[in-house]
């Protein structure tokens, strides 16, 4: 089915996608604010107004809201990011109407009572502290801290127990009604329903204020390196990560997903059977893309015992720059009689999950060792791979080619 996308009067954006032979409508209202555009003096407080949306309206307790959904067997949530935060639900199609009503009640006419606001923060700060035994969790913002550090894109997205314990009622009001009640909004629907009856619940909505977030934003630095950071985990985990631009088009998103599913992504990918079925050193092992506004990263991810952190770390996944300059090609040419990608074939850089970044100046022999390698190896690609990886070096200018 197609799907459609228009912006309201009210500057909000309304993308639907209906799906006669749904029994169910998905409601997604996405707000543009995350974590990322909190300082060290309000950290958390986004996160905070999240649980507060939830806590009572001037017509509807919590525990209101909470039976409006449970009793037509519908589901509601939310999620704070750190670009962005939303509320959304599941309901059964014929109260799609009903639920954009509820919703849009707990958006524009929250209450934020001051016993309210008491009993959440002892909630979040439970749920802050719980967090704290997750290992993958801690480690991830301490991959954060680590490249982007000093800027807000590295902050914790919940905040700390002493942070939620500062904020006051009155700054999470003046939060709620900055980004939530005003700013930029998208409103998500998707199922069996009626497209006349969704635009006239949400055309007279509150008009909405639109901002340029790169205009409000710092911009990330990228700090390379390698870091060690300790922790009282039983496990040791592995992060490596490559810098990606996150200015890509639709159909780029598309060749990343799917050569990120081959990469680590899946059971069947190369690092999942690489490092867990071929040769057992670890349990979790895979890869995932995060892109931000104005940054991103591709990330291969590890965990493993103390006696296999040397055989996860020199099997994770090799990386180096290649046919970045015609004078580097030139160089190895002379030297070797050969192009840098074909060196680093004879010497079987390439006979083991390999990433190699910035390959511009590169012949149609290259390319051909990418897209077929040796016979020996232990995975070969198929001819749909092929065609990924083919796709994925013409769309970009600086391509990542991977080879296994």
């Amino acid at each position: 089915m197609p799907i459609f996308q228009q912006i309201l009067q009210n500057k909000a954006v309304l993308i639907t996608e209906p799906i006669a032979t749904a029994k169910t409508v998905a409601i997604g209202f996405w707000f543009s604010v995350g974590s990322r555009y909190e300082t060290s003096g309000n950290q958390g407080i986004t996160h905070f107004v999240e649980h507060m949306l939830f806590k009572g309206t001037s017509t509807r307790s919590a525990f209101d809201i909470a039976v409006e959904f449970d009793k037509i067997g519908g589901y509601i949530n939310a999620f704070t990011e750190r670009e962005q935060m939303c509320v959304y639900c599941v309901v059964p199609c014929f109260y799609a109407k009903q639920a954009l009503s509820v919703i849009s009640q707990m958006i524009y006419d929250s209450t934020f009572l001051p016993s309210e606001v008491e009993k959440e923060r002892t909630v979040i700060q439970s749920e802050i502290i719980s967090s704290l035994d997750d290992p993958e969790e801690v480690a991830m913002d301490a991959v954060f801290s680590s490249i982007w550090k000093d800027n807000p894109i590295a902050l914790n997205i919940s905040g700390s127990v002493t942070d939620v314990e500062s904020i006051t009622r009155e700054d999470l009001f003046d939060w709620y009604n900055k980004f939530v009640k005003s700013g930029p909004l998208t409103i998500s629907v998707a199922g069996n329903f009626n497209q006349d009856e969704i635009y006239e619940c949400v055309k007279n909505f509150p008009d909405r204020t639109n901002f340029d977030k790169t205009e409000i934003l710092p911009k990330p630095i990228w700090h390379t390196g390698v870091d060690f950071i300790s922790a009282d985990f039983q496990q040791e985990q592995f992060f490596l990560l490559y810098s990606l631009n996150p200015k890509i088009n639709f159909e780029q998103s598309l060749v990343l997903a799917v050569l990120n599913a081959i990469i680590g992504d899946t059971m069947s990918s190369r690092l999942f059977q690489s490092l867990r079925e071929n040769s057992g050193f670890c349990y979790n092992v895979y890869s995932f893309v995060n892109l931000f506004i104005d940054c991103g990263f591709w990330c291969f991810y590890a965990t493993s015992s103390k006696s296999n952190c040397l055989n996860v770390a020199n099997n994770l996944i090799k990386s180096t720059h290649a046919s970045e300059t015609l004078t580097e090609v030139g160089l190895i040419d002379s030297k070797h009689n050969m192009t840098p990608i074909a060196l680093l074939e004879n010497y079987g850089f390439l006979d083991s999950p390999s990433i190699l970044a910035h390959c511009v100046h590169c012949d149609k022999d290259d390319i051909e060792i990418f897209i077929n390698g040796k016979p020996a190896r232990t995975f070969p690609m198929t001819d749909a791979e092929r065609e990924i990886v083919k796709g994925w070096f013409l769309l970009t200018d600086k391509p990542v080619i991977y080879a296994a």
